[in-house]
């Protein structure tokens, strides 16, 4: 008995041994037809062609673009790429050390303003368009004193497979100083309107200048950027730029001017961090109050950068300038012209400096100016509701005819400086409290008169406290 339970348990065991091996053999039998199967009904797919270089070439990539073009290489994280409309409104008071700001300064007065801002950034397959309106007043202690503020930018992007076409515009109309002071509290918006440092030639984003004085001026500045890959690491550029400044009232003291600036490029990515880029430009400055009163500038500047995305970024170029007066006969000129700058960006605070040589208008005092322009920020958040912001800027102005029978103030050079601090208090996702400080100098190396005014010296002290509203942007897909 004992031994057929045995044998019985023996078998059963042997079973269990050849399904160990059966199944997994059926297994695979089955899963082998099933490839078969599918394989003969559905044709195999192709291999995906290799992309076209186009939009994918590094040359074309937003964080190190064309070092001879405008675009910049940005530090910012990469958002979405949204359509929105978004409005901004700002109140402030103001404690101004020099309300009219003249020339050996005037009585303190208090200013309010307001601000408003309007941005639009729509985007489609192949082309963006970002639009702002800045506009606003401000008010001081004579019901008699306003001043309005008018800007309007636009930025206007189309691209095809290898390429693309930048359009910009920044129009304004305002009293000279004003801005200025408002800006201590920073300006609502996105700042399209009131665009800052890009690439490009030096000098080009100071081609619409100010001047010291109460007189209104209207400005414009158009530019037009080509970008043309001809490889994955290679591109061309071209860039047209023109400006304009025009003074209204008492212009008998500032000259009105305008800027035309023609510039080609060749730009090369050595790697993923490295470029380098030739740039040769022509310009133009006319002076319609001076009589055949004109500018010829060439400049050619040899550039480098070094660029890690979303860290650091820095641009440096040089290169000689021939400069030719025409003020009733010709007078030439050889020198140097470029620019240099650095962003870095810490694990809590962003860092920005730059330096620049180059050919000015002169700011209305002069009809041409040889300009050094050195500028530093740094932004810093303190927690997660405050942020602050310090920036110093200084200029030094030659003229470039020193021979004063030239139309323009009484001065051969001038220097001007500036320094302010700004603190943010993020109240709730829609207000911001804004508390501000700003000083300016301005100094002549000779007495001069402007508006009614003599003197060597301008310097301006303001103070603003400010509240924001910046309502959740709305989209409009």
């Amino acid at each position: 008995m004992s031994s057929r339970k045995g044998m019985i348990v023996e078998k059963k065991m042997a079973n269990v041994r050849t399904t160990r091996w059966v199944l997994p053999l059926l297994l695979g039998i089955s899963l082998g037809a099933a490839a078969q199967d599918t394989s003969q009904s559905t044709p195999a797919t192709p291999p995906a062609p290799a992309p076209a270089f186009g939009q994918n070439a590094p040359i074309l990539n937003p964080d190190n673009p064309p070092l001879s073009g405008l675009d910049e290489p940005s530090l910012q994280l990469k958002t979405a790429s949204r359509s929105f409309i978004s409005p901004a409104l700002q109140i402030g008071e103001s404690g101004d050390s020099n309300a009219s700001n003249q020339l050996g300064g005037s009585k303190a007065e208090a200013l309010s303003h307001i601000l408003g801002a309007f941005d639009l950034q729509k985007f489609w397959p192949r082309s963006d368009l970002f639009l702002e309106y800045l506009g606003g007043g401000a008010f001081g202690d004579d019901p008699y004193y306003a001043r309005q503020l008018q800007a309007v930018g636009l930025e206007s992007v189309m691209r095809w497979r290898t390429g693309q076409l930048t359009l910009r515009d920044g129009f304004s109309y305002l009293p000279d100083g004003s801005f200025y002071a408002l800006s201590a509290g920073g300006l609502p918006g996105y700042g399209i309107a009131t665009a800052g440092l890009g690439l490009g030639l030096p000098g080009i984003y100071h081609m619409v200048e100010g001047s010291i004085g109460t007189i209104p001026r209207l400005s414009n500045q158009a530019i037009a950027d080509v970008v043309q890959a001809i490889n994955p690491r290679s591109a061309f550029t071209v860039v047209g730029a023109y400006s304009d400044s025009h003074f209204y009232h008492n212009t008998d003291d500032l000259l009105n001017g305008d800027e035309s600036t023609v510039e080609a490029g060749y730009s090369h990515l050595i790697n993923r961090h490295d470029q380098i880029a030739l740039v040769d430009a022509f310009q133009v400055f006319r002076f319609p109050d001076i009589a055949g009163g004109e500018i010829y500038n060439n400049v050619m500047n040899i550039r480098y950068s070094h660029v890690i995305s979303g860290r650091m970024s820095f641009v440096g170029g040089i290169g000689p300038q021939y400069t030719d007066l025409r003020y009733g006969g010709s007078s030439t000129s050889w020198s140097a012209a470029g620019r240099a700058v650095l962003k870095y960006r810490f694990e809590h605070t962003s860092l920005l400096a730059s330096y620049e040589k180059f050919t000015s208008q002169g700011s209305g005092f002069f009809a041409g100016a040889d300009t050094q322009v050195a500028q530093a920020s740094v932004t810093r958040p303190f927690g997660r509701t405050y942020e602050a912001y310090l920036e110093a800027s200084y200029s030094h102005n030659k003229r470039l005819s020193q021979a004063l029978a030239v139309p323009g103030v009484g001065a051969t050079s001038y220097n001007e400086g500036a320094a302010a601090v700004i603190l943010r208090k993020h109240l709730n996702r829609a207000f911001d409290a804004i508390a501000a400080y700003r000083f300016a100098d301005v100094e002549f190396n000779v007495p001069v008169s402007l508006g009614g005014t003599t003197g060597r010296i301008n310097q301006r002290q303001i103070g603003t406290v400010a509240l924001e509203w910046h309502p959740k942007a709305v989209r409009i897909e």
